[in-house]
């Protein structure tokens, strides 16, 4: 019985602990999404989560370890919301689906990029997140740039890459003001130019 309820107990507290845990990864993402970095403290993060601030302290250590943590918690949503690439190089298919992405976490993903000089935990995972659509892009294309030569295929998957970027989702919605259907339609299209383009240093040449 005693063995019974001493594990019941470390159980709870487990439970407990990872409610907590919760409870402090909540209250994180909501300052980081209401102000900047630089403005944001343990002590205010504590207060939101309802939790001591050595408690919070016991879990991350640091602002960099909590929002270091923050992120890797991040990052099963954010493949969620992209999914696998569609192996079919359709640029309609990718479009839509880095359009879910950035409809869900574009604002994140965005104030990333803004702040990636604020915090080494911040600039890694701009960096990394680089790396991923990188290869994402490339793993969608795949059957579009396998054969290329090697110059059309390299300047083929950066222009993919660079149409497919958050940079341009943003600029299409909140700077033209293009509603989510026509900001998709117009990065389809872009894609399928950059499919359609040239080789490298044919453009304009006589015939």
């Amino acid at each position: 019985m005693k063995t019974g309820t001493r594990a019941y107990v470390q159980l709870g507290r487990a439970a407990a602990a990872d409610e907590r845990t919760e409870r402090i990864m909540e209250a994180a993402l909501r300052l980081y999404l209401e102000r900047p970095f630089e403005l944001i403290t343990l002590a205010s993060v504590a207060e939101s989560a309802q939790v001591g601030v050595q408690t919070l302290i016991r879990r991350v250590g640091t602002k960099d370890g909590l929002f270091k943590a923050l992120q890797q918690r991040l990052i099963p949503e954010f493949e969620d919301a992209l999914g696998a690439p569609p192996d079919t190089g359709d640029p309609a298919a990718v479009a839509a689906a880095v359009a879910t992405l950035y409809e869900r976490w574009g604002d994140l993903i965005d104030r990333n990029y803004c702040q990636q000089l604020a915090t080494p935990a911040l600039r890694e995972t701009v960096q990394a997140g680089r790396r991923v659509h990188h290869d994402w892009v490339g793993a969608a294309f795949a059957r579009c740039l396998t054969g290329l030569p090697p110059d059309r295929r390299r300047l083929t998957h950066a222009r993919l890459v660079a149409v497919t970027e958050l940079g341009l989702w943003l600029a299409l919605t909140r700077n033209e003001g293009l509603n989510p259907q026509e900001a998709c339609d117009a990065m389809t299209q872009l894609i399928a130019a950059c499919l359609a383009s040239p080789q490298p240093g044919t453009a304009g040449t006589a015939h």
